[in-house]
Formats: C-alpha cells, sequence, structure tokens
C-alpha cells in the first residue's frame, strides 16, 4: 500500500476555485503580499494547499497578468527585441515587463 496524499490526509479541497474562494485569496495577498505561500491558506481561510495557492494567483488572478492576443505595438516590439536579444527569454521577459499566459 501506498501513502495517502496531502489533500486527502489533511481533507484539502482539489478540483474548481470558486469565486468566493478567489476573492479570500484575492484580498489575503492584497493584505500581506505575494510569498510565505504556506501561511496563505491559513490567513485566507482556504482549505487549499499552498501550491494550489500559489499557482491560482500566478496563473489566474494576478493583476499584471495579460490575456488575449498582442497589440501592433506589442507584436512591433517582439520583433525588435528578437532581432537584438536572440531567444533569450529570461531578457525577453525582463525586456517586456509583464508576462503572458
Amino acid at each position: 500500500m501506498g501513502c495517502l496524499p496531502a489533500t486527502e490526509l489533511l481533507g484539502l479541497r482539489k478540483g474548481a476555485w470558486t469565486q468566493e474562494e478567489d476573492l479570500l485569496l484575492r484580498k489575503c495577498v492584497e493584505e500581506y503580499g505575494e510569498g510565505k505561500w504556506c501561511q496563505v491558506p491559513l490567513r485566507a481561510g482556504l482549505n487549499r494547499c499552498r501550491k494550489s495557492c500559489r499557482i491560482r494567483w500566478l496563473n489566474y488572478l494576478r493583476p499584471n497578468l495579460k490575456r488575449g492576443g498582442f497589440g501592433e505595438d506589442e507584436v512591433d516590439l517582439i520583433l525588435r527585441l528578437h532581432e537584438h536579444l536572440g531567444n533569450r527569454q529570461v531578457l525577453f521577459r525582463r525586456a517586456m515587463g509583464t508576462y503572458r499566459r
């Protein structure tokens, strides 16, 4: 027999997030800031693991997260940066100033 996952041992919630959970996570990050993800579920009153909270914030709830297509000015910037920097993704991200998922 194998070990039980932490979600089952601790009774943590899995699956889709509710709007209420998103709101609790947003308020907690606004109040305490990003980082120290092990404290976020407790402070926010969420029944989720810290990894789930971190991933939800980074991939879906962050205020500076951009979605959708690129504008003409962004396409032009990307082409100029590629010509100058090549395929160095880290330098690209720094120059763009935002992350897009």
